[in-house]
């Protein structure tokens, strides 16, 4: 049977498969000798504008994991968008055949997503991809390609009243109730398609049978955490961009065996929207989780409590060395000592500034890492929103709620916007080592999350 011939160009070969939005066949660029694939779009299809407008993206975008598009074609009946032709098997494909993926693969292939996704995050007018599942993604010869974006949005167009076109199961918990969109649903998908690889599950759109990444075997923890961030059902619990999940991924690459290294410090600086609020408490709590890790740490009374002083004096037989005094092994300085201390040979310097003040506020805001604690109960929720306000220039501190549980939080969250948030766990006595598995997942990703 004689072949079709396109647009005086393309020789039609074979139908390579169809979906619901379009045809795609492979063809012989005539004169160049060269395959080439080509999706055909139906002006009759209710979905019609939206994938031209795919194509229209596409051609601006230059990477090595985006399929080139040479041309687009017109005629009565659609629009033919002429595409890079790909040999090779799609990601799905790839990881149910063998079950899961070596651990370095996964990483390497992650880490080239994360590249693209940084990429459309980056470019003149930022794009978001929310659509990120194996199916989309094929493998050519350990390289990976990115194709269908009918469902990528421009970041300027993605507020309340969008419409998003994702797949249930891979998408965001946000995109199904249609809230405003941002980089960290793309942080999301980049979570689901690490899951898929590691536990060579078929999510499709059942979400109910998905198992926790704690249970899969042939993981490291570091990979697992690095997941159970990613995600979280609030966003603000998330890696904030793609760039950090990336340099997440890219230390175990590296093998780096601490989030801090032998010889370095950070200094982070903790204050709360009004007294009373578990400043100290977090801070002791911190200092324990470190010291447990065989990180050097140190806890700096900068307020006028004076609570080094009253404990001190409830321990028989504690003595100070250079203004230092060691409380369940713990270093700690008092409000007295804190200008003649000497922090070398400290990792970590954990300062606590107490209630946040116009007074304070300057040398907190100094602090490398910043924690502001914030009460969300009615009597607290003044305080919290003036504290807010003397800090609301400034993207890098972390928040943190005490004494809410998981409603009353995910409530709070509504008024938060974008801010990296999260929950403060009960723990009645701040200077044991963590107990329940709440209380160390919270300590670890904070560590983490003022380490990197």
């Amino acid at each position: 049977m004689q072949q079709e011939i396109w647009f005086d160009k393309y020789r039609i070969i074979k139908l390579l498969g169809s979906g619901g939005t379009a045809e795609v066949y492979l063809a012989e660029h005539i004169k160049l000798n060269a395959f080439r694939a080509i999706k055909y779009i139906s002006k009759q299809h209710p979905l019609y504008k939206l994938q031209l407008k795919e194509a229209q993206i596409l051609k601006d975008l230059k990477h090595s994991c985006i399929p080139i598009i040479y041309d687009i074609e017109e005629d009565e009946n659609g629009s033919y968008i002429i595409e890079q032709y790909l040999e090779g098997i799609t990601l799905r494909e790839c990881v149910l055949e063998n079950n899961h993926l070596n651990e370095n693969i996964i990483i390497q292939f992650s880490l080239q997503i994360c590249d693209l996704i940084k990429y459309l995050h980056s470019v003149k007018r930022p794009l978001l991809y929310l659509d990120l599942k194996p199916e989309n993604i094929m493998v050519t010869d350990k390289t990976l390609k990115l194709f269908d974006f009918g469902s990528a949005m421009f970041r300027d167009e993605a507020d309340e009243r969008a419409d998003y076109y994702s797949t249930k199961g891979y998408a965001a918990p946000e995109l199904y109730h249609k809230n405003h969109a941002d980089e960290r649903a793309d942080v999301y998908g980049i979570g689901m398609l690490l899951y898929f690889m590691v536990s060579g599950r078929d999510i499709r759109n059942d979400r109910g049978k998905i198992e926790h990444v704690d249970f899969i075997k042939g993981c490291s923890n570091k990979l697992k955490r690095i997941i159970t961030r990613c995600l979280r059902y609030n966003r603000s619990q998330r890696y904030a961009s793609v760039s950090q999940l990336e340099k997440h991924l890219s230390a175990i690459m590296k093998n780096n065996k601490g989030v801090i290294r032998p010889g370095s410090s950070i200094e982070i600086g903790i204050s709360g929207a009004q007294s009373r609020i578990g400043t100290t408490h977090l801070s002791f709590r911190i200092c324990r989780y470190l010291m447990g890790r065989n990180i050097n740490c140190i806890y700096v009374e900068d307020n006028n409590s004076r609570c080094v002083w009253h404990i001190q004096n409830r321990y028989y037989g504690v003595k100070r060395d250079k203004g230092i005094i060691k409380i369940k092994g713990i270093p700690m300085v008092g409000k007295d000592y804190t200008d003649v201390f000497d922090v070398s040979g400290y990792n970590v310097i954990i300062r606590d500034y107490g209630c946040l003040t116009s007074d304070n506020k300057d040398k907190f805001l100094e602090s490398q890492k910043k924690i502001l604690i914030l009460g969300a109960k009615d009597w607290e929720l003044k305080t919290s929103e003036e504290a807010l306000h003397l800090v609301s220039e400034y993207k890098d501190i972390i928040y943190l709620f005490n004494y809410v549980d998981g409603k009353q939080f995910q409530q709070v969250m509504k008024n938060m916007g974008f801010r990296n948030c999260m929950r403060i766990p009960y723990e009645p006595d701040p200077l044991i080592k963590p107990r329940d598995k709440s209380s160390k997942e919270f300590l670890r990703e904070l560590v983490a999350m003022c380490t990197e």
